[in-house]
């Protein structure tokens, strides 16, 4: 079924592009498609949410990334040649990361020459699924450096530490990136977490049903929504990123207090 994109959004964005991204390309036949994406067409918009914009040419010397305050919305554009969309799908796959897989799937396209670009993102799907690298990290070492993170803060906890906060929740996202790597699910940025894990239509939307990363681990989640939410008592924090980081220890062989690891 083809995305749908709200009327005022779409007149928005062709009077956008007939100022300022048209009258820049000389040969009209340079341009390959033009396509809005993100939380304007995934239903998740909010006040301070920007409108996303992609134009592909056949050939730039350069990629563009502008951002423009227009009738009281703020338009977010990028500009790139075919190139770098293909070389992106590489890249993606080697991160582990289902941008084009979720773009796909959430895309309208207000132009797009011979429906190229849209056949390239379907076949941007199957390339991610069969080629994408699950990552080969040292996760022994990534442990015993979390170990040793959390005893940082338990002293900070020790002395009442103002920065006690910002230590727990860098260490949060320590043991969540960690685990995630080692699941093999899909890499997702720290700000887009805890709404990516608690939100079954948001993880649908901005990781796709069409990747074929595994879920997330539903007790880990648990474990980390919990430490998430109950952050208002320090004794309690570290009781539950305890809790957390036992349930992550339980998948290694290591002792983080007595170990030898080889390291780059």
């Amino acid at each position: 079924m083809e995305n749908k994109v709200d009327n005022e959004v779409l007149s928005l964005l062709n009077e956008f592009l007939e100022i300022y991204i048209y009258p820049r390309i000389v040969d009209k036949d340079n341009l390959l498609a033009v396509l809005t994406y993100g939380s304007a067409l995934t239903g998740f918009a909010s006040k301070n949410s920007d409108i996303d914009l992609l134009i592909v040419l056949n050939r730039a010397e350069e990629t563009i990334r502008g951002v423009k305050f227009f009738k009281g919305r703020k338009v977010e554009y990028f500009v790139k040649p075919i190139e770098k969309l293909l070389s992106e799908s590489v890249r993606f796959a080697k991160l582990n990361c289902p941008s084009h897989v979720a773009l796909q799937q959430n895309a309208y396209f207000l132009f797009d020459r011979d429906d190229l670009v849209a056949n390239i993102l379907k076949a941007d799907v199957e390339f991610y699924n069969n080629n994408r690298e699950i990552p080969k990290d040292n996760y022994n070492l990534k442990l015993v450096q979390i170990e040793n993170r959390i005893a940082s803060l338990k002293n900070i906890y020790e002395r009442e530490g103002r920065e006690f906060n910002m230590v727990y929740f860098n260490v949060l996202e320590m043991i969540r990136a960690l685990h995630s790597k080692r699941n093999d699910e899909a890499e997702i940025p720290f700000a887009k977490a805890y709404r990516v894990y608690t939100d079954p239509e948001y993880y649908d939307k901005y990781v796709s049903s069409n990747a074929t990363n595994r879920k997330p681990d539903e007790t880990f989640v648990g474990l980390y929504v919990k430490c998430v939410e109950e952050c208002s008592e320090r004794e309690t924090m570290l009781s539950n990123l305890d809790e957390l980081f036992a349930y992550e220890k339980s998948y290694y062989e290591i002792n983080p207090e007595d170990y030898e690891i080889a390291v780059k």
